[in-house]
């Protein structure tokens, strides 16, 4: 419809999927999210807006931040509930529950006859995930399509929240270093890709 009236810019979507509920200027993690799941907007990608409201997975090194810090710590933290919650939708597991990650190894472990650990689970999660953004990269996905709506890149006007902005110029490059992400094609590089045997 935004293409149709010539006002694509104001419609808050990303890649065609709008953003829901867990806005990023409250959550700046949720900005990182959006602009990089495999599906466009979609918070089911990585739960950040829960990890920063006090809900930290202390064993896998997922930690409890300032939710409205754009930062190298934050495209990290936010890397790794991406990871997680890649596994965890693998698993066909329901988030709103979210059994301690103790619990859904052995549940993986009794399932499938495994003996996975609890340092296996975010690489497999990140396997996964990599795995997604090659494919979408087959289909056409560029660094172009990381990006958010410029209304969510304004301040709201309610001084009686506190939020702000997530600072897009400092997230983005950080999340790609951190995922080893080259600048100009967004994939994962040889390396990182032959590390996860894909």
């Amino acid at each position: 419809m935004g293409r149709h009236y010539g006002v694509e810019e104001l419609a808050v979507q990303v890649n065609g999927l709008e953003v829901p509920m867990h806005d990023p200027r409250a959550f700046v993690g949720m900005g990182l999210v959006y602009a990089t799941s495999p599906r466009g907007a979609c918070h089911n990608q990585g739960d950040m807006f829960l990890v920063d409201l006090g809900a930290p997975v202390p064993e896998l090194d997922i930690q409890l931040g300032d939710r409205l810090e754009s930062s190298e710590e934050k495209a990290l933290m936010t890397s790794r509930v991406m990871d997680w919650r890649t596994l965890y939708n693998s698993l066909v597991m329901c988030v709103f529950c979210n059994p301690p990650a103790a619990l859904v190894r052995d549940l993986l472990n009794g399932a499938t006859g495994w003996q996975v650990g609890l340092e296996e689970l975010l690489p497999l999660g990140e396997r996964a995930f990599q795995l997604k953004r090659l494919l979408n990269g087959k289909l056409g996905l560029t660094p172009q399509n990381d990006r958010l709506p410029a209304p969510l890149l304004q301040p709201l006007s309610d001084p009686t929240v506190e939020t702000r902005p997530p600072d897009m110029s400092v997230l983005l490059p950080a999340y790609y270093r951190v995922r080893d992400w080259d600048p100009v094609t967004g994939m994962p590089s040889e390396q990182r890709q032959a590390r996860l045997g894909l």
